[in-house]
């Protein structure tokens, strides 16, 4: 058995982390840091099993702990990522990988300096609709693809606490926007050819000084265009996703519904997904037809069930460290496009 400690028992690392972490074959969650005694108590409540520590020194120097992960603020993934490795422990943050591509590869660089696994949570290859959507684009039927459009919309104010400000990370683009980058880089990547990006700042000054609406604009190598769309202006909420293709169009409403379920003590098992939120239309001897879609069942537990195979049977990881820093570079020129107003070409 591989023993984890988990740093950081907010929102992440329990309904995110920590009951994930204890149902993967190979792993046991071990330990728990927290600054905070209330979250610490919290964290013994849920796992009575596990010990706890109050600073990341101390659940360092405990023998016993093979395998960090950080559910902590954006800031500090790539310096406490590199303690951890630098203490001969396998590493697992959770995203965004951290701040910019010179910390990604000083990350990197610790990982093979120490011979440690190191891995992002990116759970939402595991998305239901995402799953979907890739077995649809397998399968063809919509013809050569031309764009798709993926979207996070809501309405109302900024996040509280740390994710409204940039010196810990926060903002939408380092936030659901990892997310979405790293999804597009799965099914085109591993490289954008150019990004353009224009980034609107309407919150109040007291209240946050990061990005209230997002729009990206990404291209890749073979032509398809991919649209990414962040924010909280929208009372009306843009699809999910929404692909045009030569030969038809898909669209889908609303979110995975793998996060409610777990917020509220439903863990790894099957969610289904109502199938009127999926839509496809497609042109057939010149007749628009509409085509049912079975929702595919999404499934976060499979990250933590490949990390601990990949540790103990030696199976192939399926986050690797250099896709997680593709996706840096892509969200870096991002940022550098909306500062000067301008595409940023990356190949």
């Amino acid at each position: 058995m591989i023993r984890v400690g988990l740093v950081g028992y907010g929102l992440g690392g329990k309904v995110f982390h920590a009951q994930l972490i204890q149902m993967a074959p190979e792993l046991e969650l071990y330990a728990v840091c927290s600054r905070s005694l209330e979250k610490r108590q919290d964290a013994e409540a849920d796992f009575p099993q596990i010990v706890t520590y109050d600073t990341f020194d101390a659940l360092l120097d405990d023998d016993n702990v093979d395998l960090v992960v950080l559910a902590t603020p954006h800031d500090t993934h790539a310096p406490m990522a590199i303690q951890a490795m630098d203490a001969g422990k396998h590493l697992v943050t959770d995203k965004i990988m951290c701040l910019n591509e010179s910390e990604a590869l000083s990350m990197i660089e610790a990982s093979e300096r120490n011979q440690v696994l190191l891995s992002v949570y990116q759970n939402r290859r595991w998305d239901g609709d995402f799953l979907t959507l890739q077995h649809i684009l397998t399968e063809g039927i919509l013809g050569d693809i031309y764009t798709i459009e993926s979207n996070i919309t809501t309405y109302g104010g900024p996040h509280v606490g740390w994710r409204a400000w940039k010196k810990y990370g926060g903002g939408r683009v380092l936030d659901w926007g990892a997310h979405l980058v790293d999804q597009a880089l799965s099914l085109y990547g591993p490289t954008v050819e150019t990004v353009f990006a224009d980034l609107q700042y309407r919150y109040p000054k007291d209240k946050a000084d990061v990005e209230a609406l997002a729009l990206i604009h990404l291209r890749f190598a073979n032509g398809v265009r991919y649209f990414i769309e962040l924010g909280t202006a929208w009372m009306y909420a843009k699809p999910r996703y929404h692909v045009r293709g030569a030969l038809g169009s898909f669209r889908k409403y609303g979110i995975d519904p793998q996060e409610a379920a777990m917020k509220a003590g439903v863990f790894g098992v099957p969610v289904p997904e109502d199938p009127a939120r999926y839509q496809l239309r497609v042109n057939e001897r010149g007749q628009t037809v509409e085509h049912p879609v079975s929702p595919m069942f999404g499934s976060y537990r499979t990250y933590y069930d490949n990390v601990g195979a990949a540790l103990v049977h030696g199976e192939e990881l399926l986050v690797k460290p250099k896709e997680c820093l593709e996706a840096i570079r892509v969200i870096d020129a991002i940022r550098l496009s909306a500062e000067r107003e301008e595409v940023v070409k990356l190949i």
